[in-house]
């Protein structure tokens, strides 16, 4: 697996639009998977890992107003032998900021993952708002 930053509009779409990761991502206020333009600036770094030339994962940074948020999606098919490592190297590229994620109730199994990788949960805000459902957003710092 090779791991870079991309600024290719068709890989990061490639995965944050794939239907398995924009059905967990988006919630009831996201536009539709199609008209879902990801942001392209100075705030936001993607590194992907791409794997016989094509990506399988994104791991996406971008800067809040003190800190730096992350997201991490690996194409389902690709998850049990990749993301572990991916995560692990993608985290390489976080800068010096204080890293954060924040992973609603409804995705034990992410927050998991993200505990595995060194994040802590240290509070919780707002709610998640899927199929008219709300669940509790966890706040997780990265602890390496």
């Amino acid at each position: 697996m090779i791991i870079k930053e991309t600024t290719n509009l068709d890989d990061i779409k490639a995965i944050l639009c794939n239907p398995d990761i924009y059905g967990c991502i988006s919630d009831d206020n996201s536009p539709l998977r199609g008209d879902f333009e990801p942001p392209i600036n100075d705030k936001y770094l993607y590194v992907g890992g791409f794997v016989k030339g094509g990506i399988i994962a994104l791991m996406v940074y971008h800067d809040t107003e003190k800190e730096t948020e992350c997201h991490l999606q690996v194409l389902p098919e690709f998850r049990k032998e990749y993301a572990l490592k991916f995560g692990e190297q993608a985290l390489n590229f976080r800068g010096t900021r204080p890293l954060i994620a924040e992973i609603p109730d409804l995705y034990k199994n992410v927050l998991a993952f993200a505990e595995l990788q060194g994040f802590l949960v240290y509070g919780r805000k707002g709610d998640f708002v899927k199929n008219g459902v709300s669940y509790p957003i966890n706040l997780l710092r990265y602890s390496p």
